[in-house]
Parts: structure tokens; C-alpha cells; sequence
């Protein structure tokens, strides 16, 4: 797979994801999964994976999280 952004080469891989809105607070999901480009860092995430990320915001709006933490894993 090439990167949409440089055409460099994807890679399977982790990043962390910051989420820092007014209604649910800071998050900081780590071990996300994702694609990231071997040239310009540029990372992709998976339909699959952004709705588990908006599951985790919806769970931290709900809790009235000012700051979480947490691992996908």
C-alpha cells in the first residue's frame, strides 16, 4: 500500500492518538493500531479502528473524563 500524501511505503504499526475536545476532555489512547507511511510518518487508521476510537470518546463524554488514558491493546 502507498501513502496517499508522499506515495512512500505503508507499514503496519502503533501510535498514540490525542483527543483534546471541550465536551469530553483530554484523551490519550495509546497502542493504537495504524498504518504509517515509512517516508512522511503520516498515519492511517482503519474504519474499523476509528469507530472504536469514537466508542472510547462517546464512553469518556459520558463519564465526564476531563483526562483519560488508555490502551487499545
Amino acid at each position: 500500500m502507498k501513502c496517499a500524501l508522499c506515495g512512500g511505503n505503508m507499514k503496519a504499526g502503533r501510535t498514540t492518538v490525542t483527543i483534546d475536545r471541550a465536551d469530553v476532555g483530554l484523551l490519550v489512547i495509546r497502542d493504537v493500531k495504524a498504518r504509517i507511511c515509512q517516508q512522511c510518518g503520516e498515519e492511517w487508521l482503519s474504519d474499523k479502528t476509528a469507530a472504536q476510537l469514537e466508542a472510547i470518546v462517546q464512553r469518556a463524554k459520558r463519564q465526564k473524563a476531563q483526562i483519560e488514558v488508555v490502551a487499545m491493546g
